[in-house]
């Protein structure tokens, strides 16, 4: 896509439109960078978070303009992002191993925690937001306590690159992801072990809890997407296990139905499985992140991160069926 070079702050605020290489129309937000990793909604759908490149953005998703920038937090690539579901709070964490948390009503710098080092790979506060979780190339998670302003645990379990963490929607839970194929389930309150999933072949590179709290799914360097029932932590059982396809799975996503989920990877593709059929869209580049639009109920809204068209926001119904 040509760099178009815009005459006036306000167009900055405007949508372009692409073209997949199957020739249908997608939204792009306009980023400085056309590689980001990290983005979110808020926990309505009616804005977009972005990481582009030092600086995160946010757009709204129904007038697509461009409601706030947040700067000087970062002196590297940001990775990772999460909003707070009061929508008070925003933490971003970057390549030098930085987490900010920002005020994100009033754009200000909260504080900055350096206890993570290497790549925030993944940050997501808690339900409750008492608290925030990260994981890094660092093989290490941590539990901050935004309440007494600590870290309340440091979970070294993992033996290669943290790449995904999540709590689960009653905040009782947490799980993490790694490079060494597998995934761990941990109890917020007493920081023990609940499970230890494995299935994966190779790096899982992503995971998402179930709006409903009863499922978990992953995907990864296999190709593969699992599904696991979260119904007893004792006896975790995988009730979905495919090949996606013959490339790296690098994000999923559930919606807020609790059945249906999106993920992409590295073929440039984004595919949605739902009850009522699987879809499909060829973006043409490669696909850091997924995430559903919480707030768009049975129609099918999605947020694409990739790696050369910045970030690109698509309607399920713009998606061809897929076989």
């Amino acid at each position: 896509m040509k760099k178009i070079i815009f005459t006036s702050l306000a167009l900055l605020y405007i949508l372009t439109v692409g073209y997949a290489q199957n020739g249908k129309k997608y939204a792009v937000f306009n980023t400085n960078s056309s590689i980001v990793y990290g983005i979110c909604f808020t926990e309505n759908g009616g804005a977009l978070g972005i990481g582009d490149n030092t600086t995160i953005k946010v757009y709204s998703t129904m007038t697509k303009k461009l409601l706030n920038e947040f700067r000087n937090g970062h002196q590297s690539e940001i990775f990772s992002i999460d909003i707070s579901k009061d929508g008070s709070l925003l933490v971003s964490g970057d390549r030098e191993g930085n987490i900010v948390v920002w005020d994100f009503v009033n754009n200000k710098i909260l504080k900055k925690l350096t206890y993570q080092k290497g790549i925030v790979t993944s940050v997501k506060f808690s339900p409750d937001r008492r608290y925030l979780l990260s994981g890094g190339t660092d093989k290490k998670v941590f539990l901050y306590d935004l309440e007494t302003d600590k870290v309340v645990h440091e979970f070294t379990d993992h033996l290669k690159d943290v790449t995904s963490v999540d709590f689960s929607p009653d905040g009782k839970l947490f799980a993490s992801a790694s490079g060494d194929k597998t995934i761990k389930i941990y109890d917020v309150k007493t920081y023990g072990i609940l499970a230890s999933l494995s299935g994966h072949h190779n790096w899982v590179r992503d995971i998402s809890f179930s709006k409903d709290g009863t499922k978990m799914i992953s995907c990864g360097d296999d190709s593969r997407i699992i599904t696991w029932d979260l119904s007893d932590l004792h006896s975790v059982m995988q009730v979905d296990n495919h090949l996606a396809f013959y490339e790296w799975v690098l994000s999923v996503d559930f919606d807020v139905d609790s059945k249906s989920y999106v993920f992409g990877g590295l073929d440039g593709k984004v595919r949605i499985i739902s009850p009522f059929g699987s879809y499909s869209f060829k973006i043409g580049v490669p696909i850091n992140n997924v995430k559903f639009n919480p707030g768009k109920g049975e129609y099918m809204v999605t947020a694409i991160a990739t790696r050369g068209k910045g970030v690109i926001y698509l309607d399920g119904r713009d998606m061809k069926g897929s076989d």
